[in-house]
């Protein structure tokens, strides 16, 4: 069989291109696979590659392939029922079936129960591909798939994408660390106008410190109905918090954009109070994808943040 190549355009994933190709090298093509990890980091164009390769054809479309789709941000159990009964059919011109569930982790717990009852019966003519931004699918159907790991790409790496892309290099840099090494992140993110952007979360982060908890709503406002502009901010607030980490570890050095004499302030909020509002933004991040409310959302998310700064002021 051919090999999946880093000259494809899969950059900073060697290894599970390494443990894709032995799989194609012997030939022992399991039932079901799931490419789990960061969501912009090349799974999908990997899962389609591989779903290729074990058709036999280098690109288009394919009788034996089949794409289950999104309606909005949720895979319905329509999707999985039309799997069904696409699996009751053997192979029309290929030596199996390929079925690609991409972003896995939008599915209804209604399709994802369905898609169990497709895992615990195999057939033998058929490879399931599916990919996931987040560990949050059942765990009995993590069990049945043959997991393959994807990481974030070294900021290097992100940024030299960007530049391939286009992006102007100092916009770049900045993209290549606010994206945590998700090259599709930093693109969705390069039409945005990062100095305005930075200057709405300095004005943000100023404003809670301070107790001026209207800055929730107005904020809020301000980015209900752009998505872009959104996750850009977030990332700021990412970038803020992770750097008042790494002062109160005595790492100012490593500090990215946030004032020393801002993270001073708010390191007394304590590294563990901190981290849980990363995971907070992660979590909202996610809720995003599934269709929540992005105004009460955020709403939620910036008094969380608010109410553990009280202790700033």
């Amino acid at each position: 069989m051919n090999k999946l190549k880093l000259s494809e355009g899969f950059k900073g994933q060697e290894r599970a291109l390494i443990l894709i190709n032995q799989v194609l090298d012997k030939n022992e093509i399991a039932h079901a696979y799931l490419f789990l990890g960061p969501g912009g980091v090349g799974k999908n164009e990997v899962a389609l590659a591989f779903a290729r390769i074990l058709l036999g054809i280098k690109k288009g479309s394919h009788p034996d392939l089949l794409v289950l789709e999104r309606q909005g941000n949720t895979i319905r159990i329509a999707e999985v029922r039309r799997l069904k009964e696409w699996l009751n059919y053997k192979p029309y011109a290929a030596k199996r079936r390929v079925a690609l569930v991409p972003e896995a982790h939008l599915m209804s717990t209604e399709a994802a129960n369905a898609l169990l009852k497709v895992l615990e019966e195999p057939a033998g003519e058929v490879v399931l591909i599916l990919t996931a931004d987040t560990e949050t699918l059942p765990p009995t159907v993590v069990s049945r798939c043959q997991v393959v790991r994807f990481q974030a790409l070294p900021e290097k790496e992100v940024c030299e994408i960007l530049l391939q892309h286009g992006v102007e290099r100092e916009k770049a840099l900045q993209l290549s660390w606010l994206s945590k090494g998700s090259p599709g992140r930093a693109l969705s993110m390069a039409a945005v106008d990062l100095s305005a952007l930075i200057e709405l979360a300095a004005t943000f982060w100023r404003d809670i410190i301070q107790g001026d908890t209207l800055a929730v709503y107005e904020t809020a406002e301000n980015l209900e109905k752009d998505v872009d502009r959104r996750e850009a901010f977030l990332a700021v607030l990412e970038v803020y918090i992770r750097d008042t980490i790494l002062y109160a570890k005595g790492l100012i050095a490593q500090m990215q954009l946030l004032p020393v004499e801002l993270a001073q302030k708010t390191s007394v909020v304590g590294v563990r109070e901190l981290g849980r509002l990363l995971r907070l933004i992660g979590k909202t991040r996610h809720s995003f994808s599934r269709n929540a409310n992005p105004l009460l959302a955020q709403i939620k998310l910036y008094f969380e943040i608010a109410d553990a700064m009280k202790e700033v002021y």
